[in-house]
């Protein structure tokens, strides 16, 4: 394979890269409603606010399905981060001659 088709290549796998990096503001959005949400479900189960959604059994179960929610974008998160420098390294290799 020529430097050029591998470059071609390179080129297209950073352009996919960067399109997943850019859901990062989205992602910690989401993160931070999560978080206001949870807060906001533990503070009616505390104070004895009748349950009342047909999806959850009680506000424990919903609280945790929110949580895990949170754990899969704070994963997400840290994959951005990989590929934030997954791009670094190859647009050095895409600079070089």
């Amino acid at each position: 394979m020529e430097t050029t088709e591998k470059k071609a290549l390179v080129e297209a796998y950073v352009a996919k890269l960067d399109k997943g990096i850019s859901r990062e503001l989205s992602v910690k959005k989401e993160i931070e409603n999560d978080k206001v949400a949870v807060q906001y479900l533990e503070e009616k189960k505390a104070t004895g606010v009748a349950f009342d959604n047909p999806v959850y059994d009680d506000y424990d179960s919903w609280i945790e399905t929110i949580k895990k929610q949170i754990k899969k974008s704070e994963n997400t998160l840290a994959n951005i981060a990989f590929k934030k420098v997954e791009v670094e390294a190859l647009k050095v290799f895409l600079t070089q001659g």
